[in-house]
């Protein structure tokens, strides 16, 4: 009665497989499309000057080292 099918279920179970696989798929690039759009994305890389700052500001190099590595850095912008 309930094997009328034969077999022609998208491959006994594949082929839900495969749907729920392209589903799970386009909810991971919408995810990331979003999650890139409103600037959460936390792969976002410091800048030279932001690990710098943070340097100077942890006691890591003292007031001479910041201005001489800040000048450094400002010469390389031009």
């Amino acid at each position: 009665m309930f094997h009328d099918f034969d077999g022609m279920m998208y491959g006994h179970g594949w082929g839900m497989l495969l749907w729920l696989l392209l589903l799970l798929l386009v909810f991971w690039a919408l995810a990331k499309l979003l999650l890139g759009r409103n600037g959460n994305d936390r792969s976002r890389q410091k800048s030279a000057r932001d690990i710098l700052d943070e340097r100077f500001a942890n006691g890591e190099i003292d007031e001479q080292e910041y201005r001489k590595r800040l000048k450094v850095l400002k010469e390389g912008d031009q």
